[in-house]
């Protein structure tokens, strides 16, 4: 017996010649030609760091595992291998070969660290610089052929016998470099892609989500000095005009005489006063298809109405008016509650609830209308991942990046989708100058503010899109869309108004409201109505 095979360390460990070692005759019958290139490149930079395994019989030592290392020994020319006795009994080799290979599966965190490591190693170069940086001068041999001009993430890959292939470790990277550059985050991406909330390629696109809604920034309106080039009032009725034939109109936005609930003037014929909601709601219409034929396809029309009662029975004017609407062939975008919570309250001797809303119902000339959407500024952000719903015939869960900012939008709950809209309806309201004629319907500035933002081009140096009120009252619309840099062109009834809407319309922006649209988001608060 050889010398070294008595100088037994406590650990078992000997340091053996090539020469003296084999492969179990055991392992030898199920072995066959496996990839050892990755680890040719740690044996060649780092040496042996774990022994192989196996049985010293008679001066021979015979590999039980770590045939590769010992394959890539003999590649390298290395003189020695550690070996570590294992006294394996022959029949029971390939059940103990089969436990100690039960190894745990390598954590995307691992892969990540492993692979950022072996991609500084090796840099962008190629050709002989990459070879002698890999230690591996016969790199591109038969056997080996091009690996050192593939790419970094792809010989990574190949290196560290990775179980991805090198577009999924491009993304696992992205995702590991993007927790590394925010420290302390709660993002969670990579401890979800850990749990098994989602796959390499959705925990990519968080981190592609996230950095595009964190550069998304906020709606900004701007306020413009009003011009009189910039509006026109029509005296008349919008039944009985005729609008110019070269006019096209961006966005309709009004609020019309509702349903038996206020008289606005002298004239027999003043609409509201039909004898049924549907002829109202007819007549309605017919007043509407004027500006709504003038519309650009890409083009709006918001209605605001309110409910009428009566002797306890709802009269259902707005179904009427929406169904009318509709048969015309307008194209139905959305109704949308506007939350009002400062009506006024009603007598003890009606049976109902407390009215607290009007509707805008949102129509549109095709489905190809314009549409940015309102983003609102947050207190506070909540960085993390939330977990979204099911989706249909998926059993899977959905995770996103929430936005950076609150939206005026469809709100979906477990029972009902809203689109809620809550204005302060007293504090921005038009006022009025002493002895003129009180208009007594005007509506927020505030509320046409918010749809023209959303619905409406922005203006330009070359072009500023037309808005247009076919029933004006007090000129509430008129006097946002002005401040906001639109045209604006209005029509009303009657007189005593008209000269109140130019005055309100002439008056300059220092005058009159200089902080109204800066404080939208003071003046209103977006809810769910449950």
């Amino acid at each position: 017996m050889k010398e070294y095979n008595l100088l037994k360390h406590a650990s078992q460990v000997f340091v053996l010649p090539l020469e003296d070692i084999r492969i179990h005759p055991e392992v030898l019958s199920i072995s066959k030609p496996k990839k050892m290139d990755h680890i040719e490149y740690t044996m060649e930079k780092y040496k042996q760091l774990m022994p192989v395994l196996g049985n010293l019989v008679d001066g021979i030592f015979y590999i039980t595992d770590g045939v590769l290392r010992y394959e890539v020994a003999k590649k390298l020319g290395m003189p020695t291998l550690k070996c570590l006795d294992s006294d394996t009994l022959d029949k029971d080799v390939i059940r103990v070969r089969m436990t100690s290979n039960q190894r745990s599966k390598m954590s995307y965190m691992e892969m990540a660290t492993y692979a950022e490591h072996t991609l500084g190693v090796i840099g962008k170069s190629q050709g002989k610089k990459r070879k002698s940086w890999l230690g591996m001068e016969a790199i591109e041999d038969d056997e080996n052929f091009g690996l050192a001009g593939k790419d970094r993430f792809e010989l990574t890959c190949h290196l560290l016998d990775l179980p991805i292939k090198a577009s999924s470790l491009r993304k696992l990277m992205e995702v590991k470099w993007f927790e590394d550059e925010n420290p302390g985050n709660n993002f969670g991406i990579m401890s979800g892609l850990e749990e098994g909330k989602y796959k390499i390629d959705k925990a990519y696109q968080l981190v592609v989500d996230f950095n595009f809604k964190k550069n998304e920034g906020f709606t900004e309106i701007e306020l413009y000095p009003i011009k009189t080039e910039n509006y026109e009032v029509i005296h008349g009725s919008i039944e009985d005009i005729t609008l110019p034939e070269n006019m096209e109109i961006d966005v309709v936005f009004t609020s019309p005489v509702y349903y038996k609930l206020r008289k606005y003037g002298d004239d027999p014929n003043e609409m509201g006063w039909e004898k049924t909601p549907q002829l109202y709601a007819e007549r309605l219409v017919d007043s509407l298809m004027t500006p709504y034929n003038r519309l650009k396809e890409s083009g709006s029309m918001f209605v605001n109405l309110g409910e009428t009662y009566d002797k306890g029975r709802c009269l259902a004017v707005i179904e009427h008016v929406v169904i009318e609407m509709v048969k015309r062939g307008m194209f139905y975008v959305d109704r949308i509650i506007w939350k009002k919570d400062a009506n006024k309250p009603i007598s003890n001797q009606n049976h109902r609830f407390q009215p607290s809303y009007e509707v805008v119902l949102h129509f549109a000339k095709s489905k190809n209308y314009y549409f940015d959407r309102f983003r609102v500024k947050k207190d506070e952000i909540n960085y993390k991942i939330s977990r979204g719903c099911k989706d249909y015939g998926w059993d899977g869960v959905n995770y996103f990046v929430p936005n950076f900012y609150k939206q005026l939008r469809t709100v979906l709950s477990e029972n009902e989708l809203h689109d809620i809209v809550t204005v302060q309806t007293n504090s921005a309201r038009i006022k009025h100058v002493k002895g003129e004629h009180y208009h007594p319907a005007t509506f927020s500035q505030m509320l046409p503010a918010i749809f023209l933002s959303t619905f409406c081009p922005k203006p330009t140096v070359d072009y500023k899109p037309l808005v247009f009120d076919p029933f004006l009252g007090g000129a509430s619309c008129g006097r946002t869309a002005l401040m906001m840099g639109y045209r604006f062109c209005g029509v009303e009834l009657y007189e005593k108004n008209v000269e109140t809407s130019k005055r309100i319309l002439a008056e300059s922006l220092q005058e009159f409201e200089p902080r109204a649209l800066n404080q939208i988001e003071a003046e209103m608060a977006y809810e769910l109505v449950a």
